[in-house]
This record gives structure tokens, C-alpha cells and sequence, in this order.
């Protein structure tokens, strides 16, 4: 009887273990750690430009906050109602039951999305201040991939990219495992 208790005991530790390690976090900063830290402009005999002074205390301004969103690559955009998609990029409401997240980032930059079951994704970073020329070539191509899938695109950039620089990074999460990115400066 002991050993069919213990052995009970054991496999539903197992049993626990295995469902609380099907899901996995993704972490990430959009910014270097002293970005905006000590540049100031400065003038010489042969003109102007911007340096930087390592030992200063972070002065600059407030980083406005990017909103982050997290969709799996895999995604069946198809099976999604067309209503639902023009609600999600018109109004900003995500469609329900699909695996598609939202986050922003903190004041310093960063971001988490906790509980992410394993999978392939593109992260996508909507930024108000972004500048085109920050993206690498991987970020671009998983721009274009991404790009591809969305149905309406042209509606997608209008109402949800608008005005703002968008970098997509693809990151696979395994099991119980934190994946941390740092994309590049937007």
C-alpha cells in the first residue's frame, strides 16, 4: 500500500511538473541600458555635434512607451472572421482565443509576456519614435514574412503601424523556458 501511495505521489508530481513547465516567458529591452544617458551637445572651433559623458546620471527624456505584440507564426488568419480582424486593426481589440498577445514596455524599455505556451513567434514592436533605418536585414525579412500572412495588410499598417516603426523579431520558445531578446534600437 506504501509503495502504490508513493508511487501515486510521484506521478502526480510528475504530472505537475510536466503541465507547469508547458509554458515559457519571453523577455526583451528595446533600448541599450544608457541610451539617452549624458549626450549633450557641444560646440568646438570646426562646429557641433553630440558626445556623450559616460559618468552622467540619466537626464534625457522620458522614453515613451512601445506596444509590443506577440503573434504565433503559425497563426490560421483564415479561420479568423473578417469582422474580428478589422475590430483587432479599427479598434485595437484582440481577437479572442487566438494566440495573439499584447504588452507595452516600462519606462526603461523593457517588456515581459509571462505563461506563453511553446511555439514559434513573431514578436512585433510598435514604437512612436522609431526610425526605418534601425532594422536589420533578419528583421526586415521577418517583416516581410509576417507581412505576407496578415490578411489586409494595407489596413494593418494603416490603422495599427500608422505613423509609428515597427521591428518583427521571430523567436522560438521551448518548454519552460525564458527567451530574452534584445532587438534592435527603434
Amino acid at each position: 500500500m506504501k509503495r502504490l501511495i508513493v508511487l501515486l505521489t510521484l506521478c502526480v508530481w510528475c504530472l505537475g511538473t510536466a503541465i507547469a513547465a508547458a509554458a515559457g516567458s519571453i523577455t526583451g529591452s528595446i533600448y541599450p541600458p544608457q541610451f539617452q544617458q549624458g549626450m549633450k551637445a557641444a560646440r568646438g572651433e570646426g562646429g557641433g555635434g553630440l558626445v556623450w559623458d559616460m559618468g552622467a546620471k540619466g537626464s534625457g527624456p522620458k522614453i515613451p512607451k512601445a506596444e509590443i505584440l506577440l503573434i504565433k507564426s503559425d497563426l490560421d488568419f483564415e479561420a479568423i472572421p473578417t469582422d474580428t480582424i478589422r475590430k483587432w486593426y479599427s479598434e485595437g481589440i484582440l481577437p479572442e482565443g487566438q494566440p495573439i498577445y499584447r504588452t507595452e514596455t516600462d519606462a526603461k524599455g523593457r517588456f515581459t509576456f509571462e505563461s506563453v505556451p511553446p511555439a514559434v513567434y513573431y514578436v512585433l514592436i510598435l514604437n512612436p519614435q522609431g526610425k526605418e533605418a534601425a532594422q536589420n536585414l533578419a528583421e526586415r525579412t521577418n517583416r516581410d514574412e509576417l507581412w505576407q500572412k496578415l490578411p489586409y495588410v494595407d489596413q494593418f499598417e494603416f490603422f495599427l503601424v500608422g505613423t509609428r516603426n515597427c521591428l518583427v523579431e521571430k523567436v522560438t520558445l521551448l518548454d519552460g523556458q525564458t527567451v530574452k531578446i534584445r532587438p534592435g534600437l527603434i
